[in-house]
Protein backbone atom coordinates (compact mmCIF):
# COMPACT_ATOMS: atom_id res chain seq x y z
CA UNK A 1 0.00 0.00 0.00
CA UNK A 2 1.49 3.27 -1.15
CA UNK A 3 1.97 5.74 1.71
CA UNK A 4 2.57 9.38 0.93
CA UNK A 5 3.30 10.94 4.31
CA UNK A 6 5.43 9.39 7.02
CA UNK A 7 3.63 7.88 10.02
CA UNK A 8 5.00 10.73 12.10
CA UNK A 9 3.60 13.46 9.82
CA UNK A 10 0.25 11.68 9.59
CA UNK A 11 0.09 11.53 13.40
CA UNK A 12 1.01 15.23 13.57
CA UNK A 13 -1.77 16.09 11.08
CA UNK A 14 -4.30 14.06 13.06
CA UNK A 15 -3.32 15.91 16.25
CA UNK A 16 -4.30 19.26 14.65
CA UNK A 17 -7.47 21.15 15.52
CA UNK A 18 -10.46 20.54 13.22
CA UNK A 19 -9.84 23.88 11.50
CA UNK A 20 -6.26 23.07 10.51
CA UNK A 21 -7.28 19.60 9.34
CA UNK A 22 -9.85 21.23 7.06
CA UNK A 23 -7.22 23.65 5.75
CA UNK A 24 -5.00 20.66 4.90
CA UNK A 25 -7.89 19.00 3.05
CA UNK A 26 -8.79 22.21 1.19
CA UNK A 27 -5.20 22.46 -0.09
CA UNK A 28 -5.48 18.83 -1.21
CA UNK A 29 -8.81 19.49 -2.95
CA UNK A 30 -7.32 22.50 -4.74
CA UNK A 31 -4.62 20.23 -6.18
CA UNK A 32 -7.19 17.68 -7.32
CA UNK A 33 -9.96 19.93 -8.65
CA UNK A 34 -8.35 20.65 -12.08
CA UNK A 35 -8.91 17.03 -13.14
CA UNK A 36 -12.52 17.21 -12.00
CA UNK A 37 -13.07 20.48 -13.84
CA UNK A 38 -11.59 19.25 -17.12
CA UNK A 39 -13.58 16.00 -16.90
CA UNK A 40 -16.86 17.90 -16.37
CA UNK A 41 -16.06 20.18 -19.32
CA UNK A 42 -15.14 17.28 -21.60
CA UNK A 43 -18.21 15.25 -20.67
CA UNK A 44 -20.58 18.21 -20.53
CA UNK A 45 -21.35 17.58 -16.85
CA UNK A 46 -22.40 20.15 -14.29
CA UNK A 47 -19.39 21.40 -12.34
CA UNK A 48 -21.28 23.95 -10.22
CA UNK A 49 -21.63 21.90 -7.01
CA UNK A 50 -17.86 21.26 -6.94
CA UNK A 51 -17.18 24.96 -7.54
CA UNK A 52 -19.63 25.80 -4.76
CA UNK A 53 -17.83 23.32 -2.48
CA UNK A 54 -14.55 25.12 -3.10
CA UNK A 55 -16.13 28.48 -2.26
CA UNK A 56 -17.90 27.17 0.87
CA UNK A 57 -14.72 25.51 2.21
CA UNK A 58 -12.74 28.74 1.95
CA UNK A 59 -15.62 30.66 3.55
CA UNK A 60 -15.62 28.16 6.42
CA UNK A 61 -11.90 28.77 7.03
CA UNK A 62 -12.68 32.48 7.38
CA UNK A 63 -15.33 31.72 9.98
CA UNK A 64 -18.26 32.64 7.71
CA UNK A 65 -20.80 30.34 9.22
CA UNK A 66 -23.18 30.01 6.33
CA UNK A 67 -26.51 28.35 6.87
CA UNK A 68 -25.32 25.38 4.85
CA UNK A 69 -26.27 21.92 6.09
CA UNK A 70 -22.99 20.05 5.60
CA UNK A 71 -24.64 16.64 5.71
CA UNK A 72 -27.04 17.63 2.93
CA UNK A 73 -24.27 19.35 1.01
CA UNK A 74 -22.19 16.15 1.16
CA UNK A 75 -25.16 14.29 -0.36
CA UNK A 76 -25.40 16.92 -3.14
CA UNK A 77 -21.70 16.46 -3.91
CA UNK A 78 -22.08 12.67 -3.98
CA UNK A 79 -25.11 12.94 -6.30
CA UNK A 80 -23.09 15.05 -8.76
CA UNK A 81 -20.06 12.75 -8.52
CA UNK A 82 -19.26 10.88 -11.73
CA UNK A 83 -19.35 7.11 -11.53
CA UNK A 84 -16.11 5.95 -13.12
CA UNK A 85 -17.82 2.67 -14.08
CA UNK A 86 -20.07 4.62 -16.44
CA UNK A 87 -17.05 6.04 -18.24
CA UNK A 88 -14.29 3.51 -17.69
CA UNK A 89 -11.56 6.08 -18.27
CA UNK A 90 -8.64 7.20 -16.19
CA UNK A 91 -9.92 10.79 -16.41
CA UNK A 92 -13.20 9.65 -14.84
CA UNK A 93 -11.44 7.95 -11.95
CA UNK A 94 -9.33 11.11 -11.31
CA UNK A 95 -12.56 13.16 -11.31
CA UNK A 96 -14.29 10.66 -9.03
CA UNK A 97 -11.41 10.79 -6.51
CA UNK A 98 -11.41 14.60 -6.47
CA UNK A 99 -15.19 14.70 -5.95
CA UNK A 100 -14.91 12.19 -3.09
CA UNK A 101 -12.37 14.49 -1.39
CA UNK A 102 -14.96 17.30 -1.53
CA UNK A 103 -17.55 14.95 -0.01
CA UNK A 104 -15.09 13.97 2.74
CA UNK A 105 -14.39 17.62 3.60
CA UNK A 106 -18.12 18.35 3.93
CA UNK A 107 -18.49 15.16 5.97
CA UNK A 108 -15.59 16.09 8.24
CA UNK A 109 -16.99 19.59 8.86
CA UNK A 110 -20.20 17.90 9.91
CA UNK A 111 -18.96 15.02 12.07
CA UNK A 112 -15.24 15.60 12.76
CA UNK A 113 -14.28 11.97 12.09
CA UNK A 114 -10.57 11.57 11.35
CA UNK A 115 -11.35 8.60 9.10
CA UNK A 116 -12.52 11.16 6.53
CA UNK A 117 -9.04 12.73 6.43
CA UNK A 118 -7.34 9.39 6.00
CA UNK A 119 -9.87 8.53 3.27
CA UNK A 120 -9.32 11.83 1.42
CA UNK A 121 -5.54 11.33 1.41
CA UNK A 122 -6.24 7.83 0.12
CA UNK A 123 -8.17 9.21 -2.88
CA UNK A 124 -5.18 11.36 -3.85
CA UNK A 125 -2.95 8.32 -3.48
CA UNK A 126 -5.32 6.24 -5.66
CA UNK A 127 -5.16 8.81 -8.46
CA UNK A 128 -1.36 8.92 -8.35
CA UNK A 129 -1.21 5.14 -8.23
CA UNK A 130 -3.54 4.74 -11.22
CA UNK A 131 -1.63 7.38 -13.18
CA UNK A 132 1.78 5.76 -12.60
CA UNK A 133 0.50 2.21 -13.17
CA UNK A 134 -1.15 3.30 -16.42
CA UNK A 135 2.09 4.96 -17.57
CA UNK A 136 3.93 1.74 -16.97
CA UNK A 137 1.26 -0.22 -18.85
CA UNK A 138 1.07 -2.66 -15.94
CA UNK A 139 -1.81 -5.12 -15.85
CA UNK A 140 -0.73 -6.98 -12.74
CA UNK A 141 0.46 -5.41 -9.54
CA UNK A 142 3.80 -6.73 -8.31
CA UNK A 143 6.91 -5.50 -6.53
CA UNK A 144 8.36 -3.91 -9.68
CA UNK A 145 5.17 -1.90 -10.23
CA UNK A 146 5.08 -0.89 -6.57
CA UNK A 147 8.69 0.32 -6.75
CA UNK A 148 7.95 2.22 -9.96
CA UNK A 149 4.93 3.94 -8.38
CA UNK A 150 6.85 4.86 -5.20
CA UNK A 151 9.69 6.40 -7.19
CA UNK A 152 7.38 8.21 -9.62
CA UNK A 153 8.11 11.99 -9.68
CA UNK A 154 4.43 12.93 -9.15
CA UNK A 155 4.15 10.57 -6.18
CA UNK A 156 7.35 12.03 -4.70
CA UNK A 157 6.09 15.58 -5.33
CA UNK A 158 2.74 14.94 -3.61
CA UNK A 159 4.44 13.26 -0.64
CA UNK A 160 6.69 16.32 -0.23
CA UNK A 161 3.75 18.71 -0.66
CA UNK A 162 1.68 16.97 2.02
CA UNK A 163 4.61 16.92 4.46
CA UNK A 164 5.25 20.63 3.75
CA UNK A 165 1.55 21.50 4.17
CA UNK A 166 1.53 19.89 7.61
CA UNK A 167 4.69 21.81 8.58
CA UNK A 168 3.22 25.07 7.18
CA UNK A 169 -0.09 24.67 9.01
CA UNK A 170 1.56 23.72 12.30
CA UNK A 171 3.03 27.23 12.54
CA UNK A 172 -0.30 28.99 11.94
CA UNK A 173 -2.78 30.30 14.47
CA UNK A 174 -6.05 28.41 14.78
CA UNK A 175 -8.83 29.10 12.26
CA UNK A 176 -11.14 30.90 11.75
CA UNK A 177 -8.58 33.06 10.04
CA UNK A 178 -8.54 36.75 9.22
CA UNK A 179 -8.37 37.71 5.55
CA UNK A 180 -4.55 38.09 5.52
CA UNK A 181 -3.96 34.52 6.70
CA UNK A 182 -6.58 33.10 4.35
CA UNK A 183 -4.88 34.89 1.49
CA UNK A 184 -1.53 33.34 2.52
CA UNK A 185 -3.12 29.90 2.44
CA UNK A 186 -4.87 30.69 -0.87
CA UNK A 187 -1.56 31.83 -2.30
CA UNK A 188 -0.04 28.54 -1.22
CA UNK A 189 -2.88 26.72 -3.00
CA UNK A 190 -2.31 28.75 -6.17
CA UNK A 191 1.44 28.10 -6.27
CA UNK A 192 1.03 24.34 -5.82
CA UNK A 193 0.76 22.50 -9.10
CA UNK A 194 -2.11 20.09 -9.67
CA UNK A 195 -1.81 16.57 -8.35
CA UNK A 196 -1.07 15.16 -11.80
CA UNK A 197 1.00 18.03 -13.24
Amino acid sequence: MLKLMSEETTAHLLSFSAGKKIAFLVLLYERMIPELCSFCLTEGRDFSVFQKARKEFWQWLMGDDSSISWGQFREDVLSATPDSEDFGTLAASFALNAALVAADIAGFIEDGHDSRIVEAIGYARDSLDANATNEMGATVFNRAVEDYVKAHPLVQKEARTEEEDVAFLSTMQEPPWPENIVSMVRQRAETQRGLLN
